[in-house]
Parts: C-alpha cells; sequence; structure tokens
C-alpha cells in the first residue's frame, strides 16, 4: 500500500514520520519511520533567556533510538 508523504513543516508531537532518504545517520533504522516526541528550544540572545522554538524536532523510532533533525528532513505519514 501506498502512503502519501509530505515534505512540511507543520510537524508536531504525536506526528508519525519518515525520515528523508537524503539523510545518512548511523542508528536510523531501515523503514525511517518514527514518532516525534518532543521540538528543541534554544535562547537566541544572551540578554534575553526566554527559550524559542527552533525548527529542530527530536523523533524516537521504531528501533527505540531518538534523534533529533530539522524539520526539512521530516516527511509527516500521518499527523497527530
Amino acid at each position: 500500500m501506498n502512503q502519501k508523504t509530505t515534505m512540511t513543516t507543520d510537524v508536531k508531537i504525536g506526528d508519525l514520520v519518515r525520515i528523508s532518504t537524503k539523510v545518512h545517520q548511523q542508528g536510523i533504522p531501515k523503514d525511517r519511520t518514527g514518532l516525534v516526541i518532543k521540538r528543541l528550544e534554544t535562547v537566541i540572545d544572551y540578554m534575553d533567556t526566554t527559550k524559542q522554538p527552533t525548527d529542530v524536532w527530536l523523533v524516537q523510532f521504531t528501533n527505540g533510538k531518538i534523534m533529533k533533525f530539522h524539520d526539512m528532513w521530516i516527511e509527516i505519514i500521518r499527523s497527530a
């Protein structure tokens, strides 16, 4: 069965995703499928320590490994 996937920046926690085949990182399972578990944040300015959301997400894969990816490499299979 072919599932349609789309490259998007509308990633949300709980989305079922696939990482693009253009990404080569040790530990990614063959099916490249995982669940988005967290959006990373960072401090932009040392004078303002308020954390700001980034476009980087933590993905937990079917093999249990957790890795971080920029949303440009994330294909949503099923939205949460």
